[in-house]
Parts: structure tokens; sequence; C-alpha cells
């Protein structure tokens, strides 16, 4: 198109990357593009004769909110306790840490006062009902919570010495398992949010599927789907471990999933 807008029938563009998944599927069902936008990105590709990469398969962002999906299986550790039972042994900690060590720390004078370096017992309880899976609740943990407590026992670990230096350390020698123990019971609960919408996702779309792809994990469906989906080169899959490589292989060899569309249009229809 830029080329044409110049005069030219001639382009060098001969790959593009656009994100798609099972929530995000513009690229094959929305017509946007070409003349009078009468195309869909996919349509357009092959008649221009470019390859097409898809990226974040399996990471989806819904049009209706409510956060990242993570389009595979998790795991759900086992319960090593309540939520309230870690909180309250939480917070008698953070209590004894006010009244015994606090008062030994040099107050900056601007940012956070000693008194509130470690108030997570009451601020793990107003987060609790606001984390919406375990997407988000990763997002919390690794950019709010471990920042804040890395910094302190940093400081506070360097600076402290003597007899109040020692006391620190036993201290938060104590802490940091039932701190832990907190964020472990959250990331459990989270990780259950996220099962019931995944549940929710394979109870619409494996209907729609073949019977032997309906015994298939979700994340394994939805990169089905993207190698099936006509206009698509590549998906391109994160692979940290030796379990994603796996579950991307297997893929390679299945025949293409039938009627496709039905499937991204009844997930864009549920929303």
């Amino acid at each position: 198109m830029a080329a044409r807008s110049t005069g030219s029938s001639i382009h060098r563009l001969k790959v593009l990357q656009c994100p798609m998944n099972l929530f995000e599927s513009g690229a094959f069902l929305t017509p946007n593009t070409g003349l009078g936008e009468k195309q869909t990105v996919l349509e357009l590709a092959q008649a221009e004769g470019l390859a097409v990469l898809v990226n974040r398969p399996l990471n989806a962002i819904p049009a209706k909110g409510g956060g990242m999906v993570r389009l595979a299986e998790l795991p759900v550790e086992p319960e090593t306790g309540s939520f309230e039972t870690h909180r309250d042994k939480l917070s008698d900690l953070e209590k004894e840490y006010r009244r015994d060590i606090a008062p030994h720390i040099k107050n900056p004078g601007q940012g956070l006062s000693p008194d509130d370096y470690f108030r997570w017992a009451e601020e793990l309880v107003r987060l609790r009902p606001r984390v919406q899976n375990l997407e988000h609740w990763e997002q919390i943990e690794s950019q709010m919570v471990a920042p804040h407590i890395n910094q302190v026992l940093r400081a506070l670990t360097n600076h402290l010495t003597g007899e109040i230096g020692d006391r620190w350390q036993v201290w938060r020698d104590r802490y940091l398992p039932e701190l832990v123990a907190s964020l472990r019971v959250l990331r459990r609960e989270a990780t259950v949010k996220s099962q019931e919408r995944t549940a929710a996702i394979e109870k619409l779309i494996d209907p729609l599927l073949p019977e032997p792809a309906r015994k298939e994990p979700l994340s394994r469906k939805a990169l089905w789907l993207l190698t099936s989906t006509v206009g698509v080169t590549c998906v391109l899959n994160g692979m940290r471990t030796k379990a994603y490589v796996e579950d991307s292989l297997a893929v390679l060899h299945k025949a293409p999933l039938p009627d496709v569309r039905r499937i991204y249009e009844a997930i864009k229809q549920a929303g």
C-alpha cells in the first residue's frame, strides 16, 4: 500500500509480524486493510506474497479487559495453610519490628519512615481481592513486592550493626519465611482464578473441535488453531523450558484443524 501511494507497484516487504491468538484474531477476521479496507491482514499478505509471523500465541489480551490470559494449563501448588493464618503471623512479626527495631533506624527524611518499611500484612489484605489471575499476580509480585523488599533488606542489612544489627538479622530470618508463605498462598489463589478462566475457554471451544483434539491441553489447542489458519506462516512461541518446546513441536505433525473460523468467532462473541 505504501508503494502504491507513491505510484510504484514494487515493494521490498517480505515478512510482517503481528500478535494473534484465540482472543486477538483481527488479522484473520477483520477486513480493515487493502484497497477500500476490504481485506484482512492475512488476506492481503497472501495476495502480496508476504510471510506472516504471529507472536503472543499463548498470552492473550481479551478486548473486554480482565488482564492478560495465559492460554495454558497451570499447575496449582499444594495448600500450605490459610491466608489468614500466615497474615496473622506476618502481622505479629511486623508489630515486633516496629516496637523493637524501627526506633533504632534513622528516619531518612524522605520517602517511607522506618515504621512503614514492613506493612505487608495490611497491604496483602488490600491486594488480595483485586488480583485477577496468575499473570496479574506475577506483575504485582515482580514489580511491587520484590523491588521494595529487596531494597529495604539490602539497606538495613548493610547499615545496622552491633546489637541492633544482630537483632535485625534474627528478626529478618524469622520474617522472610512467613512473607514467602503468604505470597505463595496468594499465588495459589491467583492460579486457581486463571484455571477457572481457561476451563471456561475450553468448555466453549471443545465442541467446535474434532474429538481427538479435545483431549489436547489448551496450549496445544491454541497453537494448533494458529498453525491451521490460512495465511499464518510461522507461530512465534516463547520456549524457555523443555516442556514448552515439546508442547510446541507436537503441533507440527498434526493435520490442520477444519473450519477454524467458527472457533475464532465463538471466542470473539463470548469476549
